[in-house]
């Protein structure tokens, strides 16, 4: 890694911040000479985006003249890009045609390279990463979840304590194993429910790993000794097999 390139790297404005993550990550694998061959996949990889968002900013490297690619290939197999960085000010010219697939893995280059005084580009446009949406599997287990939770108050807030769950298809069958569980304990069911936490309290406060012992309630009968009474007593038997008072 040449120390040269990197502040270079770091001084040029290239109008987006992803993009100017995957300059400097270029700058990085550079040799002497502004030349380095990483993998699309090993820059994804290093600055935490998408494979496919640093071909983007690659793309856009090359157009402002900030590198230019060398394309490469082994027969009938892609190898990775050659990239030439070019801080100096010059406007580089773009070798062959679109962006290459390149295998995941592909051997980087040590060391560094130098250049000349950088380059600024005023094409500034906002960063537009994509928002995280929520699966349908998620949708689907709070809908389970609240269908079994007995009390149901404020579903809204419950629904956004749920989303902020790292939710598993593991976690999402301990929380409904806890829940039937807990649903018929004794604090649960006494005085008519109305000690079970809302479900927003409960998932926020991961209720589910509460002990709940073994506080479960006897099956509710509103008549007991029936088993025990002699009904025949005081009957007279008749031939027929019935009885008479």
């Amino acid at each position: 890694m040449s120390m040269d390139l990197m502040v270079k790297a770091m001084k040029t404005k290239v109008g987006n911040p992803l993009r100017k993550l995957v300059l400097v990550k270029l700058a990085d694998n550079a040799s002497d000479q502004g030349e380095c061959w990483p993998s699309y996949q090993h820059i994804a990889d290093q600055c935490e985006i998408s494979r496919s968002t640093v071909k983007v900013h690659i793309r856009e490297l090359e157009k402002t003249g900030f590198l230019r690619r060398e394309f490469r290939r082994n027969g009938e197999l892609n190898q990775s890009n050659v990239f030439h960085l070019t801080l100096d000010g010059g406007a580089a010219a773009a070798l062959g045609g679109g962006a290459a697939e390149n295998p995941p893995g592909a051997v980087e280059n040590p060391g560094g390279g130098a250049a000349a005084a950088p380059r600024t580009s005023h094409s500034f446009e906002p960063v537009k990463e994509p928002k995280p949406m929520r699966t349908k599997c998620a949708q689907e287990g709070f809908a389970q979840f609240w269908k079994l939770y007995p009390r149901k108050v404020d579903k809204a807030k419950a629904e956004k304590a749920w989303n902020k769950l790292d939710m598993t298809p593991g976690l999402f069958a301990e929380i409904c194993a806890a829940l039937a569980k807990q649903a018929t304990s004794l604090d649960w069911l006494k005085s008519g429910g109305q000690f079970i936490p809302h479900a927003t309290t409960w998932l926020n406060g991961r209720r589910w790993e509460d002990e709940t012992g073994n506080s479960a309630l006897p099956p509710l009968t509103r008549h007991t000794g029936f088993d025990q009474r002699d009904y025949k007593a005081g009957l007279t038997a008749r031939g027929d097999g019935t009885y008479d008072f």
